[in-house]
């Protein structure tokens, strides 16, 4: 293969394509809209779509290309076969733009994968992006989601029952940096306990792997239960914590030291 591979990533990842084969989804852009005769007899470039770019931004680059007079130096052939992002539904998230995987795909009867597809408009991204990587807590809520798709696409009973999902326990290992290009979730499920109606418990490993090897490792647990119930729980605890908060600050107000600050006033 003669072709050139560009790699293309979202604006946010711009530190990571410096003396890389790589450009920004704005440069792409760019070169879109140069005049024909200013690229030349450019040898064709294969683009490679990274993380990073969000569905609007992915149509708006297919948009931009067919009406570029250059796009015959380009093949978008990769971009029209990636994997249908999960659903809001199935991912508990309202914006599109914050689900961070693909639909699930079962691989045995504990198994599963998914593609991790990264928007930079995120709500995880608006803020404390550093150097090259992608930041470990858009791996550990893609991670997060990859269960809660799993869950909810293949391990929910059919009931009529309208269930709150509560997260028990999660922990994680991070053994490489993980970068602006294609990574799978592997989630393996080990607990799946189904048989309380009124109270589901779900478990499982999942490891997020780019370019052949683990970057990270994920225990986790959750369970899901009638909503009316949670509602009730965190209603009850909510009373609770805040009646601790008022007791504390009208204990601490009546300090001595309060109350000599207050008799100087």
């Amino acid at each position: 293969m003669n072709d050139r591979i560009l790699l293309v990533v979202g604006d946010k990842f711009a530190p990571y394509i410096v003396q890389k084969e790589a450009i920004t989804v704005s440069q792409l852009h760019g070169l879109l809209s140069l005049p024909v005769h200013i690229l030349g007899n450019q040898e064709r470039t294969v683009l490679v779509p990274g993380q990073g770019i969000g569905d609007i931004s992915r149509q708006r680059l297919l948009a931009a290309a067919s009406q570029s007079s250059n796009v015959s130096g380009f093949d978008f052939s990769l971009w029209h076969n990636l994997p249908e992002r999960a659903s809001g539904a199935l991912s508990h998230k309202a914006e599109v733009c914050n689900v961070l995987v693909s639909m699930p795909h079962q691989v045995s009867a504990s198994e599963y994968e998914l593609a991790m597809m990264i928007d930079e408009d995120c709500e995880l991204m608006k803020d404390h992006l550093s150097g090259q990587h992608v930041q470990g807590m858009v791996v550990i809520e893609a991670a997060r989601q990859a269960m809660l798709v799993v869950t909810e696409a293949y391990l929910m009973p059919k009931s009529v029952i309208d269930y709150a999902f509560v997260f028990n326990a999660l922990s994680v290992s991070y053994s490489h940096y993980a970068f602006p290009v294609s990574a799978m979730i592997r989630t393996h499920i080990t607990e799946c306990a189904i048989d309380n109606p009124k109270f589901l418990k779900f478990a499982a490993i999942t490891r997020v792997e780019q370019c052949g090897r683990s970057v990270a490792e994920f225990t986790m647990s959750f369970s899901a239960m009638e909503k009316s119930r949670l509602v009730k729980q965190e209603r009850m605890q909510s009373v609770k914590a805040h009646r601790q908060f008022v007791s504390a600050v009208a204990a601490e107000l009546e300090t001595p030291q309060t109350l000599v600050e207050h008799a100087h006033r």
